[in-house]
């Protein structure tokens, strides 16, 4: 008897991260909604220890009903997240990096927003920093014109299927990153609202080697923002009089920055300079000659422990504070 059909799938894409993909798995195992299913997909992994990962997994779930593992050629990230989605069978989708992990309370909140706001069609939430990186990483509410300057909807969000699947999915072109933007924009265009829940509902894992530290690389950021404006460039017309001044603005900000830090380096030099002086007048000086002058003898003829030597270092310091 076929399974019942499940409100969400959670599906967990994996290129070489079988060292984070037990954490993300078992973070949604012992979420409070069990109405869920789980689709791994192993994105044409190489590495020894995740393909080890791979194999203790199917050996472990073999005959679990709610988790169900695909083996697929590397072809990026987001065309792994459609292979996953294209298996699933939930009425809502969760997105969830192998080395991400959502909270035990997300799946409920989320479901129950989307059950109760049928103009609803993504929900997502603040995040915390673990890893290389602590803290809360707080986004703002959603903004269809501000979506236009910077992504500000994780990846690790919930929409409804029926958005997925009018959208296209995500576009496999954009293999180096910014995928989700680009989809969130597409929704948006739609006309779906999106909802904020005020509180961190996942833990994102912060590493130096991450995808969208590469993609934030100055080459590949300019590539992936020209592709966006091209591909909407309907979109990025019609809101021309807001995007430039916005972008302006932002620019203005970023130099203000970058003075204050250059400003805040020169203080610190001047300080640094100031001691430096202060430093090499004190060795130039009679005083500080004649404190080594004193200490050598000391150390020619009082012994090294003995009571008379702190006796010297006592009466030395009082020379050298008269001096």
């Amino acid at each position: 008897m076929r399974p019942s059909i499940p409100k969400i799938s959670v599906v967990i894409p994996c290129y070489n991260h079988g060292e984070f993909l037990k954490d993300a798995l078992q973070s949604v195992l012992v979420s409070d909604s069990q109405d869920h299913e789980i689709i791994i997909v192993n994105d044409g992994s190489t590495d020894p220890d995740t393909l080890a990962v791979f194999r203790e997994l199917e050996q472990a779930f073999s005959d679990h009903p709610k988790i169900h593992i695909v083996h697929r050629e590397n072809a990026g990230l987001a065309a792994a997240r459609n292979c996953g989605i294209h298996l699933s069978r939930g009425e809502y989708l969760l997105p969830l990096d192998a080395d991400n992990k959502i909270r035990p309370h997300y799946l409920s909140r989320a479901i129950e927003i989307l059950d109760n706001h049928p103009d609803v069609g993504v929900v997502y939430s603040h995040a915390r920093f673990f890893g290389e990186k602590e803290g809360i990483w707080r986004f703002p509410q959603f903004d269809p014109q501000r979506l236009l300057l910077y992504n500000h909807v994780e990846a690790c969000s919930v929409c409804r299927r029926q958005i997925w699947a009018d959208c296209g999915g995500y576009d496999p072109e954009m293999k180096t990153g910014y995928e989700d933007w680009e989809f969130w924009i597409r929704v948006m265009k739609k006309g779906w609202l999106f909802h904020l829940i005020d509180e961190p509902m996942f833990d994102y894992r912060v590493r130096n080697d991450s995808m969208i530290s590469s993609c934030n690389m100055p080459e590949n950021r300019l590539k992936l923002i020209r592709y966006i404006c091209h591909k909407h460039r309907d979109i990025y017309v019609e809101n021309l009089e807001y995007v430039i001044p916005e972008m302006n603005l932002a620019i203005l900000h970023q130099e203000h920055r970058v003075w204050e830090r250059d400003a805040r380096i020169r203080r610190l030099e001047g300080i640094i300079g100031e001691k430096d002086e202060a430093l090499r007048n004190i060795y130039h000086s009679r005083g500080w000659k004649l404190l080594l002058i004193l200490y050598k003898i000391r150390d020619m003829i009082i012994p090294l422990n003995s009571r008379r030597r702190d006796i010297a270092a006592n009466l030395i310091r009082f020379l050298w504070r008269r001096a």
